[in-house]
């Protein structure tokens, strides 16, 4: 190490050689991942060739499959008899002449084909069984199987996976048939599930695929449906990141590992008729073998040209470290920040030149240092006062935020912070509500201001969360009165159902603030259905209100309600009878409108029918005459 410490041609040469090896190990790696990448595309290419041609082939043996099935729906008994067989059920025990000469007709079709699993003739009004190769099946109901429901309206092949419940059984593929009668009516669906064995002589063809590729079919559940064997286990359960990006909808080349941690080159294609995977993979090792080779050569080369490099080096270096060891004190120092120093000028060739620019770049580095050292304080109180700027401006942001939500409903806010100037919408259907504190006058006389305030604050804080717990828009409060509507700014088919049971929660609410505060309060409420105008209003103090006769009408049933009642119109009872008990009031004058028939809401009850003098429902929907009058609460 001393030696080592010491010698400046030493290191020369040590530095050289290991840039040298560096270089060469950095173009042999450049050199192997260009051929790798290179050797990548070329093996997708391959590979997707030999999906695609792996599918073209697994299409047309489908087809042939379903040409198969589409001749045995055309057979003469099939087409004489089913039609009879269909009215009768199910018989084993006795089967009639339409069942025998059914199979009859199809007993020399299974047994010359064995690659047919099950022969199915479903009735298309209940998916019952009426004749299966497997007569076990007979008199069954496949009603909702999912290749009866296709096979009722055309041709499909579904897959049918493994019952692994059951020892022996295999995964098969339904084709389905439907069974048409002289007027063209389906009246039943031919159900052929065949073995996979034709897919898994498709999918086993090495296509050039190396010594280690390998194609296979995997289904939704990841059972190995075709192209390998495992021991004890004909369908296995398997995963890979291949076969979990193509069932999450991502098909194509990609390098992962295979189902049994290999390192492979796959490419995947999702086959819709079947519900399968195909996969078609290689062993990363083999495809880039030839990448490594080429790596290799290059490396020994450029190991050896380093070798007889190094010598030559060698001597070299004796000539330029002598006067580059002049200069070595002088560096030190000014490395060690003495920017004072100089270096000596020994020689005029470049050696010299490289002294005299030392010392000029230590003159610059003086004056540069100091200057640095103003900037970055300068920078660093810059960077704080920023931080502070930023921090306060985030602030203000986010109390912005908070007031514009707690004034406007989310949507409308949102309308507004993308550019609408002019926010007005017509809703069809809604449900407006009113509730006042009943002798709210005296209370103010009796009830100092802060604490007469902190009342309202508790009481209005609770209906606010009752607003937000049903889904309804608080709209807003006019002194002791509080507004809310459902159906918008999001319409909802339910508006009424919400503001019928916030309004009970509302006096649910009041009485248990009077048993917590010992205080007599109660309040009305009032509720009518129908068309409202609402919109925006206000330029630097915006407000989001209602206009319409529907307002006017729902600040009425308030106003001329009862105390500890909740008081709705006709039109809102027609939306709420079923679900909801009440007591008639019975006519009453309503300023502006004349006489109403209203209602006092008391409560839930079983799902049940209205009477039949309920108001009619087709009206609801319509939008109500608008009034030039305002309600008294609502324009206050």
């Amino acid at each position: 190490m001393k030696f080592w410490s010491k010698s400046l041609r030493v290191r020369l040469v040590t530095y050289f050689s290991l840039l040298s090896l560096l270089t060469v190990g950095t173009v042999g790696l450049l050199t192997f991942l260009g051929a790798r990448v290179v050797i990548t595309r070329l093996v997708f290419d391959r590979l997707r060739v030999t999906a695609l041609l792996k599918e073209a082939a697994l299409q047309r043996w489908l087809e042939d499959q379903q040409a198969d099935v589409a001749a045995i729906a055309q057979l003469p008994p099939l087409n004489t008899h089913f039609a009879t067989l269909a009215q009768q059920p199910a018989r084993r025990d006795s089967p009639n002449v339409a069942y025998t000469d059914i199979r009859r007709a199809l007993q020399p079709i299974l047994a010359s084909n064995p690659n047919i699993a099950e022969l199915k003739l479903l009735r298309a009004s209940d998916g019952q069984v009426l004749f299966a190769s497997h007569a076990h099946h007979e008199g069954k109901s496949y009603q909702y199987k999912h290749y009866f429901q296709a096979g009722l309206a055309a041709p499909s092949i579904t897959p049918v996976e493994r019952n692994r419940a059951v020892v022996g059984s295999q995964s098969t593929l339904a084709i389905s048939q439907p069974l048409t009668n002289a007027d063209n009516t389906v009246i039943g669906v031919l159900v052929v599930e065949v073995h996979p064995e034709g897919l898994s002589q498709i999918v086993n063809e090495p296509d050039g695929l190396g010594l280690s590729g390998k194609s296979y079919l995997v289904n939704r559940r990841r059972q190995l449906v075709a192209g390998m064997h495992f021991e004890g286990d004909e369908s296995p359960i398997i995963d890979s990141p291949g076969i979990a990006k193509t069932l999450a909808g991502s098909e194509g080349g990609a390098l992962y590992a295979d189902y049994g941690g290999q390192p492979v080159i796959g490419y995947t294609r999702w086959l819709e008729p079947l519900e399968l995977v195909l996969l078609v993979e290689i062993d990363q090792r083999e495809a880039f073998l030839p990448a490594r080779h080429l790596a290799s050569g290059i490396f020994l080369v450029g190991a050896t040209s380093v070798v007889l490099l190094t010598g030559a080096v060698y001597l070299l270096a004796k000539q330029i470290t002598r006067p580059i060891l002049a200069i070595k004190a002088a560096a030190i120092k000014v490395a060690a920040g003495d920017f004072q120093q100089t270096a000596p000028v020994l020689t005029e060739d470049e050696v010299g030149v490289l002294a005299k620019a030392f010392n000029r770049m230590t003159e610059r580095l003086r004056d540069l240092y100091v200057v640095t050292e103003q900037k970055l304080v300068q920078l660093e109180l810059a960077e704080i006062s920023l931080h502070r700027s930023l921090k306060d401006l985030e602030i203000e942001q986010a109390k912005s935020e908070r007031l514009l939500l707690n004034t406007l409903p989310s949507a409308i806010a949102q309308r507004l912070r993308q550019g609408e100037s002019v926010i007005a919408e017509q809703f069809e259907a809604v449900s407006v509500l009113f509730a006042d504190i009943v002798a709210f006058t005296r209370l103010s006389a009796r009830l100092s201001p802060p604490a007469l305030v902190q009342v309202l604050n508790a009481i209005f804080s609770e209906f606010d969360q009752l607003s937000e717990a049903y889904g309804l828009e608080k709209i807003k409060t006019i002194g002791d009165a509080y507004m809310v509507v459902g159906g918008l700014p999001e319409p909802r088919a339910d508006h009424a159902q919400a503001i019928a049971a916030m309004a009970i929660a509302m006096q649910t609410a009041i009485q248990r603030f009077n048993r917590e505060t010992g205080e007599n309060f109660s309040i009305r409420i009032g509720i009518h259905s129908g068309a409202v105008i609402a919109g925006v209003i206000g330029i630097r103090k915006f407000s989001y209100d209602l206009w319409g006769d529907t307002v006017n009408v729902a600040s009425r049933m308030e106003s001329q309600g009862l105390p500890g009642k909740i008081q709705v119109t006709d039109v809102t009872y027609a939306l709420l009878c079923d679900r909801f008990e009440f007591e008639p009031r019975g006519a009453i004058q309503v300023r502006g409108r004349g006489e109403m028939q209203t209602y006092f809401l008391v409560g839930r009850k079983p799902m049940t029918s209205c009477p039949d003098d309920r108001p009619s429902e087709s009206s609801l929907g319509r939008r109500l005459p608008e009034s030039s009058e305002t309600g008294d609460r609502h324009s206050a």
